[in-house]
């Protein structure tokens, strides 16, 4: 297993999210925050230093300078350590709580059960709260929905509990896919099915895509997205800033999408297109 410690630049908690969530698109597969950015774990051989130079290159994100150095994996227990921090119980007032199993929260009316391990998306972050808020405050009953880049699964999780009929979650990180059969497990989810791979594992066509995901992976995969969506059908996608937006809207019409409306909080962006 290779080690490789990253230097970001501002060392916040969103700069780290961000930065960890594109890593594990690269196939990392587990991590640990620093006071100086975090440290990823990549199986030994997957990923040379040419590549791993060419993937920050293309990050491009803005304001944030990220660098690096390598090593070896310690032995040691990353998924205890993960299990037992944890995270902060997160309540949006009036509409949903979210949680780990030991943890107790006042009652609103959904309640998310979730064990994050080492996947993402326990609802901290800017991009997954909001979509959070637009899925559960959405009538999604009787339509297809899918989650792409589903990671603990949380958003597939919302698509059901708004009266989706059928979810697809789909992940490139095999630990992500089983996170999500956990916490679909959880909260008592029968209806979503988990898939292992990227884009050209989506099959079917869906009245919801929703792809919290990296801005240059939004815009490649843009094309596979209007494919797959019914006649009427939405598409959510976050993952990315206010400033991109123009750029990710450019890429989404030019496959006969038309933009809707966007909400942004702290920078973050969650940006809404119909086919």
């Amino acid at each position: 297993m290779q080690s490789k410690s990253f230097q970001i630049t501002p060392a916040d908690d969103n700069s780290r999210e961000i930065v960890m969530a594109l890593l594990a698109a690269a196939g990392f597969d587990s991590f640990q925050e620093t006071d100086k950015g975090c440290d990823a774990y990549i199986p030994s051989g997957e990923m040379t230093q040419a590549q791993m130079d060419t993937l920050l290159a293309d990050f491009q994100l803005p304001d944030i300078h990220i660098s690096y150095t390598a090593g070896q994996l310690e032995q040691r227990d990353w998924n205890e350590q993960w299990e037992q921090e944890g995270f902060e119980p997160i309540v949006i007032d009036g509409l949903c709580s979210i949680h780990k199993p030991e943890q107790q929260v006042a009652t609103q009316p959904f309640d998310i059960v979730i064990n994050p391990r080492m996947a993402f998306g326990s609802g901290t972050h800017e991009t997954t709260s909001q979509l959070v808020e637009l899925l559960l405050t959405s009538d999604l009953h009787g339509k297809s929905c899918l989650d792409m880049g589903c990671g603990t699964g949380i958003l597939a999780i919302c698509m059901a509990k708004a009266g989706a009929a059928q979810v697809t979650a789909i992940d490139i990180d095999e630990f992500s896919v089983e996170n999500t059969r956990e916490n679909s497990a959880l909260n008592g989810i029968t209806n979503v099915t988990t898939l292992h791979g990227n884009a050209s594992a989506i099959s079917g066509n869906f009245d919801l895509i929703v792809a919290n995901i990296h801005r240059n992976i939004i815009i490649a995969d843009a094309p596979t997205y209007a494919q797959h969506l019914t006649t009427e059908g939405t598409l959510m996608v976050s993952g990315f800033f206010k400033e991109d937006l123009p750029l990710v809207t450019r890429h989404l019409e030019q496959c006969g999408l038309k933009f809707c409306n966007e909400k942004t909080r702290n920078g973050w962006t969650v940006a809404v297109f119909h086919a």
